[in-house]
């Protein structure tokens, strides 16, 4: 059975004031002792057949070239990569010479996803970015003309001091240089982020909602004015350019994840590995697996998961293959809160299965909490 990989990398040059993911800045004095213990963590999870691979962070191409080099051979050593459709990375705009895109290309990355955020340099300031604008289009450029043909562009919208019109400003810099794909993530105030603390402490105004809202919806507009169509909450593609590991997670679909903080759900159970960079790597050093944690899933806990994962995207719960899947009819089994939501304007009812409507996006935690009290 074909699986999915995901690997961590998890530093970075200077970490966001929005970013709660589990990332070190200015620790090259790790970036070796990391890898070899990535490698280990590979060969102990390794055999397994592959049809995505995605590389995230932190930033993985701050990696010299030697070391991010060692990670793309360790995944098709330890792992059947022959017939992998996909293979992602993240980068920062910074961080992408020849020389890295140059091993990228020869590693076999097909797919780049890279963070602009914004287009405004006062936006990218207030977010603690390291790039500008320049460096993103110098960077993006260097890609093609390396031949990369699959390019996401990540965006944030519902920045402190953002305004719909530059917003706009943002989309359409983003649209106009062409990607396959374009992601918009609204911001979200995390605990233990500067941004958090920011705001507790008054110095930074909290996002407005009805703002953010009027943002997202002007994206889904323009965006598939452009030819990009959202198929899900946060992410527009061309056709045929959809992310498709990371549909593996919103259909909620077995992956192994590798490497500190990594996630993986195989066989009904969830486990994760230890966030500490360095207990992570003495337990790779003495051929221990550095798993933090793990739970069994339940078929009710998978059932919600699968639901609420898969309402995310525009095509939404497939009647048939929901039977398939848990043995049961989803029209039955909630069909008081399912008429309730169509009442409510909250989900579309089509032959084939139920998807949220505009509405029911902007309320979907309502929508999916419905299906939780079951």
């Amino acid at each position: 059975m074909e699986s999915s990989l995901y690997v961590h990398i998890p530093f970075c040059i200077k970490k966001c004031l929005y970013c709660d993911f589990v990332s070190f800045p200015d620790r090259e004095d790790m970036h070796r002792r990391y890898v070899d213990a990535l490698l280990s963590e590979m060969a102990l999870r390794g055999g397994k057949t592959l049809r995505t691979v995605y590389i995230g962070g932190g930033t993985p191409t701050c990696l010299e070239p030697g070391l991010l080099c060692r990670v793309l051979e360790g995944v098709d050593r330890c792992f059947d990569t022959s017939n992998c459709i996909e293979k992602t990375i993240e980068a920062n705009p910074g961080t992408l010479s020849v020389g890295i895109l140059e091993t990228l290309k020869e590693g076999g990355i097909n797919r780049l996803s890279i963070g602009l955020q914004s287009w405004h340099p006062e936006e990218l300031k207030t977010l603690g970015r390291t790039h500008d604008r320049q460096t993103f289009v110098q960077s993006y450029k260097r890609a093609r003309k390396l031949g990369f043909d699959n390019i996401n562009i990540d965006l944030i919208f519902g920045i402190p001091g953002q305004t719909l019109q530059s917003w706009r400003k943002t989309l359409e810099a983003a649209a106009d240089l062409a990607p396959e794909h374009i992601s918009c993530y609204s911001l979200k105030i995390e605990e233990g982020t500067p941004f958090h603390s920011m705001i507790a402490g008054g110095a930074l105004e909290e996002p407005d909602t009805d703002l953010d809202r009027d943002m997202y919806h002007y994206a889904v507009e323009y965006l598939e004015g452009r030819g990009y169509e959202r198929y899900e909450i946060s992410n527009f593609a061309r056709k045929g350019r959809e992310c498709v590991h990371n549909m593996v997670y919103w259909e909620n679909r077995p992956y192994i994840g590798v490497g500190v903080a990594a996630h993986s759900y195989q066989d009904g159970m969830r486990m994760w590995n230890t966030p500490d960079l360095h207990r992570y790597c003495t337990l790779l050093d003495s051929g221990k697996l550095p798993v933090e944690g793990s739970e069994v899933i339940s078929p009710e806990t998978g059932m919600f998961e699968t639901i609420f994962l898969r309402l995310r995207t525009r095509r939404g719960i497939n009647f048939r293959e929901f039977e398939q899947e848990f043995g049961t009819d989803i029209r039955k089994l909630y069909s008081e809160q399912i008429e309730r939501l169509k009442k409510d304007g909250l989900i579309e009812m089509g032959q084939e299965g139920f998807w949220l409507t505009p509405r029911g996006i902007d309320l979907s935690n309502s929508v999916f909490v419905q299906f939780f009290i079951n």
